[in-house]
């Protein structure tokens, strides 16, 4: 005989058109948070969990399932496993064997997204950083995170719930990694994506989506967008509604999305660049790869190339490829070798720390003036690495204080092809060696030069960048000197 969880992985259905829905399917497959054993008789119960469709229906241990909804026992043993898997967890009739007699309850089984809310709950509650928060919601995490489940009807929507409540414990590196974000941007092989992160913020008294950040390279850029541009849809989706609207990895209260999409698709993206003024529409294709290393490439320029002080530029998009390092040498010494200041833009994602501690060892090594641009969504390692620099005499941080999200992250794989982003728990101990020990954790590095970055309506205008601009042209003139 085996005992069988069932738990089942999600199933696609459609409220809209399946070219759209199949991003943000509606809940599918059932969960009834029973373990069962094979009999001859039918389904044997052999334990009832806590909090389950089973408990609340009033199945009792030993009841034997002969029918559960149009499924029905019989000697050809149709699997029963694989009916709940194809069946969307509406409201239905299950009939039991109890004590010799047949009994019809009704039951709403769970959709199967439950169970990684409850394998999210289990990672939490036994993390030693959340439990020396000593918060009275970590007893009442995961009704919590099963009940946001059954207050949405679709997939990307649960996610966003859940990843609304497990950000309340504002721990940075504490985020539902969704199954697409999972393949297309963290994941292993080619990445094809819009290389577009999107944030949701104030403007006008009400919250809107705005382009927080572009990959250089990328469809969405060399499209014409920029950043501080309004999203209003996608293929005529209000983008709030879209189905292609998921998470970009981030803590919930930083409100950044991105857009699916797949290889070689075409989407149409409605904007505008100013409140109140014409809507514009544009068509984007995913036909390349894109990472880290080709937006790098893409970056480099050289900023008033013909005047008398050419500045160079690149931006690292994050700071996770060990190639990275050698690329931003060869900049410097090739591409940017004539260039008597370089502005190097760590504004966006995070990291590693031996990759950084390589960029670091080039950066120190350069005798030009270096401006490092730094924003509040510059993070993790990319802070680290802002603060580490900012000893040297001829480096200067411009722009806005740092995330203060420097926790050493983990993931972790989860039913239904999402992933847990948690921090490691130990903290950022093991990380403070290379801040000399200093805490960044909620803090974050602060500018030299401070210059604020409002996100909307920017109209591909770069406040930072051209602060930076002007103080290392000033610099390499001899007209300031950092002491």
């Amino acid at each position: 005989m085996r005992i069988i969880l069932i738990a089942l992985a999600a199933t696609a259905t459609f409220s809209l058109s399946a070219e759209e829905a199949r991003f943000n399917p509606a809940h599918s497959g059932c969960y009834l948070g029973i373990r069962i054993k094979e009999t001859g008789e039918g389904i044997r119960l052999e334990e009832i969990l806590k909090d389950g469709a089973a408990l609340r229906a009033g199945l009792l241990e030993d009841d034997i399932i002969i029918r559960f909804g149009t499924w029905r026992f019989n000697e050809s043993r149709e699997d029963f496993i694989d009916f709940l898997q194809n069946t969307s967890p509406k409201k239905t009739t299950i009939r039991v064997l109890r004590d010799g007699s047949e009994l019809d309850l009704p039951v709403t089984p769970d959709a199967t997204i439950v169970i990684t809310a409850r394998e999210i709950a289990r990672h939490i509650t036994g993390h030693r950083l959340f439990r020396r928060l000593k918060k009275p919601e970590l007893a009442q995490l995961e009704e919590k995170l099963v009940n946001s489940v059954r207050e949405t009807q679709t997939r990307e929507r649960a996610y966003e719930a859940m990843n609304t409540i497990i950000g309340s414990f504002n721990l940075s590196h504490t985020a539902v990694i969704t199954p697409w974000v999972k393949e297309n941007l963290f994941g292993k092989g080619d990445h094809f994506h819009l290389g577009i992160n999107i944030q949701k913020a104030a403007s006008g008294g009400s919250q809107r989506y705005f382009i927080r950040s572009m990959m250089f390279g990328s469809p969405v850029r060399e499209a014409g967008l920029k950043i501080g541009d309004e999203i209003l849809s996608v293929n005529n989706i209000a983008f709030e509604k879209s189905p292609r609207r998921t998470l970009a990895g981030y803590e919930s209260h930083r409100n950044i999305h991105t857009i699916q999409v797949n290889r070689n698709e075409t989407v149409t993206i409605r904007y505008r660049r100013a409140s109140n003024t014409q809507i514009k529409t544009l068509t984007v294709s995913v036909k390349s790869p894109l990472d880290a290393v080709t937006s790098l490439k893409r970056s480099i320029r050289v900023i008033n190339p013909e005047g008398q002080f050419p500045i160079g530029y690149l931006h690292l998009w994050n700071v996770m490829s060990g190639e990275l390092p050698g690329l931003v040498q060869d900049a410097l010494r090739k591409e940017l070798k004539k260039t008597k200041a370089l502005a190097i833009d760590l504004r966006g994602r995070g990291g590693q720390v031996n990759v950084i501690g390589k960029i670091a060892r080039v950066l120190a090594r350069e005798k030009r003036p270096i401006a490092l641009l730094i924003d509040r969504e510059a993070r993790s390692a990319k802070e680290m690495l802002a603060y580490r620099m900012q000893k040297y005499r001829h480096i200067t941080l411009v722009g806005e204080t740092t995330a203060g999200a420097v926790l050493p992250a983990r993931f972790i794989d989860l039913s239904g092809g999402a992933q847990l982003m948690l921090p490691v728990s130990l903290g950022d101990a093991v990380i403070r060696s290379f801040t000399s020990g200093k805490r960044l954790e909620g803090i974050g590095t602060a500018p030299d030069i401070k210059i604020p970055s409002p996100l909307p309506y920017r109209g591909g205008k770069d406040p930072i960048l051209d602060g930076a601009v002007i103080f290392l042209r000033d610099q390499a003139s001899g007209r300031l000197l950092k002491i």
